[in-house]
């Protein structure tokens, strides 16, 4: 027997998932379970569509609500009779065309055969916007047919362009502070020496990719470096200075021993273990770093 997977290819997964639900609802009523034959023969009916397979099985199956009525509640009538016309019904109406679910399926077999023959992510919006031109050419000028081929091939762009991205345009959406169309962990990352500005106003040059996807970022206003998550910062043009090569550490204690405030000791922004310089836990991060830019002779403004 052909081995048919579940929503795969040819499936017509609602016709599936109408025999599946029928078969749910008889199963659910066997309080003592059911014998191999009948449920092997209802799970092929329900991934197939084959009424014809077992089919003394299926009706004993589609019968057993009808035995039930019968015993509890002295229904009149013939069972097997009924559940032979519930079986062929409900084969039926699950077969029974759906548009939507149609076009769709004509959809996901063109993405998964433009995805195959090419495979990428550049010009995707490009080419979205020419199939959506031959669309509206195929709407005035052509047969319908060619207006379903073209809707098509233009919901297939639509899509590659939200699961693919488009690299052509990447750069220009960070330039405009805009998240990447395929999320963080795909984008490409800044180049070094890019500056970027934190949500929170922390501001530094890109350094380096960390293993999670985050980025690695010199601050502009101290020695040290912060972690930036790429969907909390944003390229920025920055007229700041860049840090000093080197500090003595005992000056910047004098630096900055009158910008404490109410940060709760060990969450320091420039605490020792993030910038490697001995500060107060109870420092200010951010006050820190304005000290540090206002200190005469260590790279801040006179």
């Amino acid at each position: 027997m052909t081995r048919v997977i579940i929503n795969g290819p040819g499936a017509r997964p609602p016709a599936q998932l109408k025999r599946f639900l029928a078969l749910e609802d008889i199963l659910m009523g066997f309080s003592e379970g059911v014998d191999g034959d009948r449920l092997q023969a209802g799970l092929t009916w329900a991934k197939t569509g084959r009424s014809d397979w077992q089919r003394k099985d299926l009706i004993s199956l589609f019968a057993a609500p009808w035995v039930a009525a019968q015993e509890e509640a002295g229904w009149q009538g013939d069972a097997i009779l009924q559940g032979e016309k519930d079986l062929d019904e409900i084969t039926a109406v699950a077969l029974q065309s759906d548009p939507v679910e149609d076009f769709l399926d004509q959809v996901r077999a063109e993405l998964t055969r433009a995805r195959a023959l090419f495979p990428g992510d550049r010009i995707m919006t490009l080419a979205m916007a020419e199939e959506f031109g031959e669309l509206v050419k195929a709407v005035l000028d052509e047969p319908a047919a060619n207006v379903r081929k073209e809707a098509v091939q233009t919901a297939v762009m639509s899509a590659r362009v939200v699961l693919d991205g488009d690299g052509s345009v990447d750069a220009w959406r960070a330039a405009k502070g805009l998240d990447p169309l395929t999320g963080s962990e795909t984008a490409t990352a800044p180049m070094p020496g890019t500056v970027l500005r934190h949500d929170d106003g922390r501001t530094g040059t890109f350094v380096s990719l960390e293993d999670d996807g985050r980025y690695r970022v010199r601050s502009l206003k101290g020695p040290g470096f912060w972690v930036f998550h790429p969907a909390d910062c944003r390229p920025s043009a920055s007229d700041l200075t860049p840090p000093a090569p080197a500090r003595d550490a005992e000056k910047l204690r004098e630096a900055l021993k009158h910008y404490a405030c109410s940060c709760e000791p060990g969450h320091c922004a420039m605490s020792a273990d993030e910038t490697d310089v001995p500060v107060d836990d109870q420092m200010c991060g951010r006050r820190a770093a304005e000290a540090l830019s206002a200190a005469p002779g260590e790279g801040g403004r006179d």
